[in-house]
């Protein structure tokens, strides 16, 4: 399946600086088990009404309960949460 977070920071200029980080925080994301590939987009949008970031993690159930339980997620919300406007969680096949 594939796990999107879509995330748009309250200050636009976040994404720019926070980015490098939040790419090195999920780095290690496919090391869990049952997860396999990891994809992260910018927006190159400028409109107002964009969110910034998407997330995309191809994985299995059991990996989506392992990214729920890891530290990759805790600390995610943890560090980026309250710099968030608004976000949405998105599972497909």
């Amino acid at each position: 399946m594939k796990h999107y977070i879509i995330a748009k920071f309250k200050d636009k200029s976040d994404l720019y600086r926070l980015y490098p980080e939040i790419s090195e925080l999920f780095e290690g994301v496919t090391k869990l088990e049952g997860v396999d590939a990891l994809e992260i987009h910018k927006s190159n949008s400028t409109r107002e009404n964009r969110y910034s970031l998407m997330i995309i993690l191809h994985l299995s159930q059991k990996g989506l309960e392992a990214f729920d339980a890891s530290d990759i997620h805790r600390d995610w919300k943890a560090r980026y949460g309250e710099k968030l406007e608004s976000k949405a969680i998105f599972d497909c096949d």
